[in-house]
């Protein structure tokens, strides 16, 4: 009289197995999209990114606009954060049309979980050290998916516009702005001016 039963207690242990994967899956997401240490103030001045899309463009913009001296130093430019890169990218996404900031958010995503996962590393971009970030970004730039070589490109592109389009970083560039409407001591602060060697 008890074969019947075996079917339901098949079926709950599979119900259970499957509540227990489910447990596990959401604890492991909820790891990869929690956690993110961004400033509540810069946060809530955000236009349409959520505050971990801060936290990566803040990691690519950190790792694309390296500088090749420390930022402390005289003449060195200022670091992404100092000019707003990702409030520049924030605020030019939402100014776009709704598919644009669809595919930056989506492209924001696969950066930071999953192609680091096809880079070979467990953790998200945020959460690996400068050298695992260049390898992703590296992979991203050179794949053999032309599409995740043109999304490299795009998201360089609105970094480089929202650090290049201050003029504090353009002392690395020699440059120091147009002449129209130049004030008297040049766009570039003095303190952002490489020191010139004596011939």
């Amino acid at each position: 009289m008890t074969a019947p039963a075996a079917p339901h207690g098949r079926r709950a242990f599979l119900r259970a197995v499957l509540a227990g994967t489910a447990v596990v899956a959401g604890t492991a997401l909820a790891s990869r999209l929690g956690g993110y240490d961004v400033d509540f103030r810069r946060a809530a001045y955000l236009k349409t990114l959520s505050p971990w899309h801060l936290a990566v463009l803040d990691a690519v913009a950190a790792r694309l606009c390296l500088a090749d001296v420390p930022y402390d130093s005289i003449g060195a430019p200022p670091h992404p954060s100092e000019v707003g890169v990702s409030e520049f990218v924030d605020a030019f996404v939402a100014a776009a049309h709704p598919t644009v900031q669809r595919d930056v958010k989506g492209l924001l995503a696969l950066v930071e979980h999953l192609w680091p996962l096809r880079c070979g590393y467990a953790h998200r971009f945020t959460r690996l050290d400068a050298a695992a970030q260049d390898d992703v970004l590296a992979k991203m730039e050179s794949a053999s998916i032309g599409l995740v070589r043109g999304a490299f490109a795009g998201l360089k592109t609105l970094v480089m516009m929202g650090y290049w389009r201050d003029a504090r970083t353009w002392g690395v560039l020699d440059y120091d702005g147009p002449l129209v409407g130049r004030p008297a001591g040049g766009f570039t602060p003095l303190r952002y001016r490489p020191l010139r060697g004596t011939p």
